[in-house]
């Protein structure tokens, strides 16, 4: 390859001054990591430098461009521009001008990737004041993208390609027939990736993918072919049960692409689980469950294309809630009936009094607070005499 060289040696006084030259490609441009910005190099003010010694800085363009001419001022010609293609060759240098440029020098150079700033002398101080260059991106269409794949899977196509370097964008396109006619089923910016949502299970689809920029389209990618299906669904996470007066109820989470579920029960953890209730969804009430015994759930998800794993079993004990409140009837003499409604602790201090009194000692009545007072009053109160009573009968139940 042939290097393109220009010196430009003027002998002459720096004058301190804004520029007139309008900005160019690096106007305001930093210059690329690890390199500091460099600023002053590109603000367009004569009067403002970097100093370069042993170091190279480097500024790069998102895409090639075409240049047209450049401006490189510094204190010594000894400051090199390099003009570098996308495989890190150098395809052009230029020496800086040490007087104020009245115009940008014309150059014609094409396909410049990046550019770099470095000193001829190494070891050498050299202000730089001002670097700039003129020109356009390149009119280079993109190639054919390469390296595409197509992944099935229930309802949707998932598309990856290689980026191309002068792209700003992609076509995807799609065919039921390996030959096509291909049809454009999205257009893709910022990105190599699709996914196809528009298609049927069971199904086999064609995909080709072209590139494009403001300069053209490339040619179609090689076709790949993908085949979405329904897959049996993952099996329910989190199963809980708990335990009631003769049932328990289970929940789970759901799964992505149930149906239903089955419920699947044992007597044993672990053991051999029996469907006792099939096609459920959200949530599960077994009452079918005695109080003291040890229940074993899993559940399993459901679909089209088959049945789930097992959750992860759940066990748990139904029982009966402990009372805390009794319903006290007491038959008095001459056939009347009295009923309260009292606590556990209530109830047994009025039958601990009843077997006091039977054997002859404690107080002759038992005060009970009647429930139903109606009137003016703070409470009511019934006092039982011992002799009147004929039987009484304590009902046990657990309030709501």
């Amino acid at each position: 390859m042939i290097m393109l060289v220009w010196c430009m040696m003027f002998a002459g006084t720096a004058v301190y001054a804004e520029t007139n030259a309008a900005p160019g490609l690096l106007r305001g441009k930093p210059a690329s990591p690890p390199a500091p910005p460099r600023f002053a190099v590109t603000d367009g003010q004569w009067q403002t430098y970097e100093t370069i010694s042993n170091e190279s800085i480097v500024w790069s363009f998102p895409r090639p461009v075409d240049l047209t001419g450049f401006i490189l001022y510094a204190d010594s010609p000894d400051a090199q521009l390099y003009m570098i293609d996308s495989n890190g060759i150098a395809i052009a240098a230029a020496g800086a001008s040490t007087t104020v440029p009245s115009a940008p020098f014309a150059i014609d150079v094409d396909r410049v990737k990046s550019l770099r700033l470095t000193s001829a002398n190494p070891g050498q101080s050299i202000r730089v004041y001002e670097l700039d260059v003129y020109g356009s991106v390149s009119p280079i269409a993109p190639s054919s993208p390469t390296g595409l794949v197509a992944a099935g899977s229930d309802g949707a196509v998932q598309l990856s390609w290689d980026a191309d370097l002068y792209a700003t964008g992609y076509r995807v396109k799609r065919s039921m027939l390996p030959s096509g006619p291909y049809s454009v089923v999205q257009t893709v910016y910022g990105g190599t990736q699709h996914r196809d949502t528009t298609v049927v299970n069971g199904t086999p689809y064609y995909y080709v993918v072209s590139a494009f920029n403001e300069f053209g389209e490339s040619a179609n990618s090689a076709p790949v072919w993908a085949y979405p299906y329904q897959s049996a669904p993952a099996a329910p996470a989190h199963l809980t049960a708990s335990a009631g007066d003769g049932q328990v109820v289970l929940q789970w989470e759901t799964v992505t692409g149930a149906v239903y579920y089955h419920i699947k029960r044992s007597v044993v953890p672990g053991g051999n689980y029996t469907t006792v209730a099939s096609s459920v969804y959200g949530y599960y009430m077994d009452s079918a469950v005695e109080n003291g015994t040890v229940y074993s759930y899993v559940v399993t998800a459901v679909n089209g294309a088959g049945e789930s794993a097992p959750s992860t079993p759940a066990s748990v004990v139904p029982f009966a809630p402990l009372p805390d409140r009794v319903l006290l009837n007491i038959v008095l003499t001459g056939g009347a009936v009295k009923e309260y409604d009292l606590s556990v602790p209530e109830a047994a201090a009025f039958v601990s009094w009843y077997e006091t009194r039977s054997n002859g000692a404690g107080p002759a009545a038992y005060p009970l607070i009647r429930n139903d007072n109606k009137g003016p009053f703070v409470t009511r109160t019934d006092y039982i005499a011992f002799p009147s009573i004929v039987s009484f009968e304590a009902n046990a139940y657990k309030s709501r």
